[in-house]
């Protein structure tokens, strides 16, 4: 019930936002999900991103994470009013820990849009981006709605 009613109310938010005429790659939308630019409105990867995300995830973090870490409420309660590139900025910058930004930056947003898979945001036509100016205007977990 509570997904039905956050994703009812993202799509109205979405709804109004799309119909404000603002150019592709323009002033950041004022909705508390702001999706990238060449994305469906209330996606932010694709699954197929998500899939590669997941087989990087089990290459490079299993040996210190399990994916359970990072899904359900301990996952939105560290995250809520954040940005989607506050996740890829910490583990571009911190992870492996071994090698923290050894990897390439495509992997990390795969391994980030793995994190959102696991989580429910829905996939779409676009993938993740490893621009850190437009990820950090995706917000996830807006204050007031739950998922």
């Amino acid at each position: 019930m509570k997904k039905t009613v956050f994703y009812s109310a993202l799509m109205f938010v979405l709804a109004g936002c799309a119909s404000t005429g603002a150019p592709a790659g323009g002033a950041a939308p004022t909705s508390d999900l702001a999706a990238p630019e060449a994305s469906s409105a209330s996606a932010f990867y694709t699954s197929q991103q998500a899939s590669r995300g997941d087989g990087l995830f089990r290459d490079n973090c299993v040996s210190c994470h399990s994916s359970s870490e990072f899904m359900g409420a301990s996952f939105e309660r560290r995250w809520r009013n954040r940005a989607v590139g506050d996740i890829y900025e910490f583990v571009l910058y911190a992870m492996p820990d071994d090698n923290p930004g050894g990897l390439p930056e495509q992997t990390y947003a795969d391994i980030v849009a793995y994190m959102l898979q696991m989580n429910d945001f829905p996939a779409g036509g676009s993938e993740l981006p490893t621009s850190l100016e437009t990820l950090m205007q995706m917000k996830m977990f807006a204050d007031g709605g739950d998922r």
